[in-house]
């Protein structure tokens, strides 16, 4: 990363693609404990690999570069996070039956 920001072109290239499979390893194992698909776990890779591109100047050479890009990582896992909630998505097939007969279901069964 040092090199990379004299204006080493390739060895930026080659940073960022050794950090690629580093922060997918990590969102996967943090989504993991979440039940988070493999798309989110793209998206925090993408999005950490954009932040380190654009917050490169701010990286202190004196200090290691994965923990620095580790903690980028984590803040974006939990911005997905924030941004996912707590939903949950279920199948509209699920329900075929139940809306295929047109009836309501009765209240005083929902309150059971």
């Amino acid at each position: 990363m040092r090199a990379a920001r004299q204006g080493d072109a390739d060895s930026y290239k080659r940073t960022l693609e050794a950090l690629a499979p580093v922060v997918r390893a990590f969102a996967r194992s943090a989504f993991a404990r979440y039940g988070a698909g493999p798309e989110e776990v793209e998206d925090v890779v993408q999005e950490t690999l954009l932040t380190v591109h654009l917050k490169r100047d701010t990286w202190d050479d004196q200090q290691p570069l994965l923990p620095w890009v580790r903690a980028i990582a984590h803040n974006k896992l939990v911005d997905t996070l924030r941004r996912k909630g707590r939903r949950m998505h279920l199948p509209l097939e699920d329900f075929a039956e139940t809306l295929a007969d047109g009836q309501a279901p009765d209240a005083s069964s929902l309150d059971a």
